[in-house]
């Protein structure tokens, strides 16, 4: 399960790659597309990244450009089914959530019905 800065991150480099082989990245390119949503330093994008190549979502190879540390990320099988899981896990959640509130609604129901009856 992944943490929710890592499936923020997760959510960027899926858009990123999306339709691409590789995407050469750097980390201020990384900080910068998830900005709105969390404030990360270099050293949690690298433990992020980290992360998500050892849950075998990316595949993770460091490079220099120009004195820069830039990141070279393929996405591997789990990585490209990454959105397709999401919704399916959203939406699994939205009907566990909604048959819990029948259920109670039923429970209610059936609870008033026998106290009339009893009663």
């Amino acid at each position: 399960m992944l943490s929710r800065k890592e499936k923020c991150v997760m959510t960027y480099l899926y858009d990123t790659c999306n339709g691409k082989g590789a995407v050469l990245i750097s980390p201020h390119e990384i900080i910068e597309g998830i900005m709105h949503k969390y404030e990360l330093n270099n050293i949690e994008i690298d433990q992020i990244l980290s992360a998500l190549a050892m849950d075998e979502y990316i595949e993770l190879v460091n490079s220099d450009s120009k004195g820069k540390l830039v990141y070279c990320i393929t996405l591997k099988a789990k990585g490209e089914a990454y959105l397709r899981d999401s919704k399916n896990h959203k939406k699994t959640a939205v009907w566990i959530l909604t048959r819990t509130i029948l259920l109670a609604v039923v429970a209610f129901v059936v609870g008033r019905i026998l106290a009339a009856i009893f009663s």
